[in-house]
């Protein structure tokens, strides 16, 4: 049997797909679902969150509660390319026109204990972090956080990737003249639930998992492959998923040798 919290959430959330909440409207209050469904207030805040870690609305404290604006979920497409334009290097053709929020910061931190293994540095020694809130065109809460690590030796061999402006390409286009070798990539796609600071950059409620892309660039340097940089975006998980195109190895090629095969 279907308790109360989750027979308000089902309600309210086929309320939202067939259009009776529009986009960015305000949604009533707890206590007037709670009244309209019968149910305790309780309940139906339950229900608000839960809508809200899915993705449908967007919770502010001491402010009205908002079905979410725009598509609920993104693609974020991941098509085993890199792309570069005049502002830099991406990943994600989408998120071309994207742009910072605020103005992006640069400073001395700890790393997490996975990002310190990747880059080869010694857990609990500072690298430097280059951090940025990004989103479409317009947006003034952010889609993602990208920070970026990159070892202190490594600014040291090429400081250009300590400034504040670096220049046609970014920081790869820095490492590349720099060691006059091209870089390689690797990403890791997994999930985890949001701390506070997420939390409070990206305007989701607690409780929500974000989904996060930690990408690893390597090049070649006189000492051999180096891990010059870890760069770690998140995103609400209830937003975005990831994508990427299947391709066929040779023992799956076609036409098939033999005829047809399921």
């Amino acid at each position: 049997m279907t308790g109360p919290t989750q027979r308000v959430a089902d309600a309210l959330r086929a309320a939202i797909e067939a259009g009776d909440h529009p986009p960015g409207g305000e949604l009533p209050s707890s206590e007037k679902l709670a009244k309209k469904y019968g149910v305790s207030k309780v309940s139906a805040q339950k229900a608000i969150n839960q809508l809200a870690t899915e993705g449908y609305l967007t919770v502010v404290r001491r402010r009205p509660t908002r079905v979410t604006e725009g598509p609920r979920r993104l693609n974020i497409v991941r098509d085993r390319k890199v792309y570069r334009d005049h502002i830099g290097y991406f990943f994600d053709q989408n998120a071309q026109p994207w742009e910072a929020i605020g103005t992006p910061t640069r400073g001395v931190a700890t790393p997490p204990a996975h990002i310190a293994d990747l880059l080869g540095t010694p857990r609990g020694r500072d690298v430097m972090t280059r951090h940025r809130l990004m989103a479409p065109k317009g947006a003034k809460v952010a889609h993602q956080v990208a920070i970026s690590y990159i070892p202190v030796p490594v600014v040291a061999d090429v400081p250009a990737v300590g400034s504040g402006d670096t220049g046609p390409g970014g920081i790869y286009d820095r490492f590349e003249d720099h060691y006059e070798a091209p870089l390689e990539w690797r990403e890791t796609v997994s999930a985890r639930p949001s701390t506070t600071e997420e939390q409070r950059q990206l305007q989701i409620p607690a409780g929500s998992s974000v989904l996060v892309v930690t990408r690893e660039a390597r090049i070649a340097t006189p000492a051999g492959t180096t891990t010059v940089e870890v760069n770690e975006t998140t995103m609400p998980a209830s937003q975005f998923a990831v994508s990427y195109p299947i391709e066929r190895d040779a023992s799956a090629v076609w036409p098939r040798e033999g005829g047809a095969r399921d």
